[in-house]
């Protein structure tokens, strides 16, 4: 393996392996709210074969490129609120796409978003009650 690949190579595992952390909730595969090295290692396997197009085993750059694409490509579409493409965002869709997003945050599903839960959301400045 010549330094080029192999820099490619670590690149790509330390590529995939942020998208793991970063899904974290998805590389919890038990869902005990710990994420083992078995468990991250397990989601970078499955991240990189999902990544690997010619199957070879190895990632080239068109394919990390077109894998990330691919994935941009997919969270557009979810956060979409426009479900049934007809150009137009309906009340319901509306409604629709924030109880999606709420629920999203909402990880413990208690029907409240705690300090955690929310984020940045909860963060903003100016977005608080008059005086604070």
């Amino acid at each position: 393996m010549n330094r080029r690949t192999t820099l490619l190579l670590a690149a790509a595992l330390s590529a995939v392996a942020g998208v793991a952390y970063a899904q974290g909730r998805n590389a919890d595969a038990n869902g005990d709210g710990i994420i083992t090295k078995a468990e991250l290692d397990a989601r970078t396997e499955a991240l990189i074969e999902a990544a690997d197009t010619d199957g070879d085993g190895a990632l080239t750059e068109e394919e990390l490129r077109a894998h990330r694409e691919a994935r941009r490509a997919e969270r557009r579409a979810e956060r979409d609120p426009d479900k049934n493409g007809d150009g137009v965002i309906s009340f319901a869709e509306f409604q629709d796409a924030a109880k999606e997003r709420f629920e999203r945050r909402d990880r413990n599903n208690d029907g409240v978003l705690d300090e955690s839960e929310r984020g940045r959301m909860g963060k903003r400045k100016g977005h608080g009650r008059r005086g604070e």
